[in-house]
Parts: structure tokens; sequence; C-alpha cells
């Protein structure tokens, strides 16, 4: 059994992050309304979907058993179980074969159904996030190179 946990220092990363989103909302919010309440409710409005987000959302840990499934944990508590030969796993979408250096998702498309949905592994670390996809197969390091002829002229 292997586990995938969301890494602390990126949590607190965000968390500062929020910090800063909420203390410029704080003094936009003062300078145009001229009103401290506005300004504070903008301030926490911001700072709660921050916190929110990364303690909450983004805080999941993911789960590999020795029967060949996948349990996704948030704050804890089981979100989804998949079986993991009854998906496609990969770190593209469908359409899509490039991708942003930052985007962290794990993509999966169901083979019965063909529905494709995605995991959001942005808090793991990146040896983790790349272990994790060659444990599901994502990654196949061993494909032949396809050569494309170019035109000299």
């Amino acid at each position: 059994m292997k586990e995938y946990k969301s890494k602390f220092t990126k949590m607190m990363f965000e968390t500062l992050l929020g910090l800063c989103a909420s203390w410029f909302v704080y003094n936009l919010a003062c300078k145009l309304t001229h009103s401290f309440l506005f300004a504070v409710i903008g301030a926490a409005a911001v700072l709660a979907f921050f916190l929110i987000k990364v303690f909450y959302t983004d805080f999941i840990s993911i789960i590999l058993t020795e029967d060949k499934k996948m349990v996704v944990k948030r704050c804890n508590k089981v979100i989804n179980i998949f079986d993991i030969e009854q998906y496609y796993w990969s770190e593209y979408p469908k359409d899509c074969k490039t991708k942003n250096e930052d985007d962290q998702d794990i993509y999966y498309v169901c083979k019965e159904t063909g529905k494709e949905n995605y995991i959001d592994a942005s808090n793991l670390k990146g040896e983790d996030y790349e272990q994790l996809l060659e444990d599901l197969g994502a990654k196949n390091e061993n494909k032949q190179v396809i050569k494309v002829e170019t035109i000299k002229k």
C-alpha cells in the first residue's frame, strides 16, 4: 500500500498567498469605498475562500492498495474509490497532447462509458506526482519515437 499526501510547504505557501490577497483587497476596498466595514468584509471573504481551498478542497491523500484500487481521501474521509483496471489514466486530457508545466492533474477515462474526469493533485510533491503516474500506468517511458520527415527546399 502506497500513500501520497499533500505537501505541507505548498499548503503554507498558498495560505500566505491568501493572506496577501486579502490584505490587497482590504487596502483596495478602503481606498475605493472609504468604509472600514466593507474593507473587512471583502478581506474576510477572500481569506475564507483561500482557507477553504487550501485546507479542505486541496487537502487530499491518494492511497494505492494491493488489490489494484485507488482510494482518494479528503480530510481523512473517503471521497472516491477507483478500480485502477477500469480506467485509462493519463496526465493529459483526451483531446490534448501538451500540458502546462505547473498543471498536476491526473485524468481518467472510464473504459465502459468513455466519460473523462480528473483529480487535482497540485498539492502533491513533484516526485510523488510522477511516481503516482507511473504506478497508475499513465507514464510509458518505453514508447517508440515517431520520426517525422521534413521537406527541405
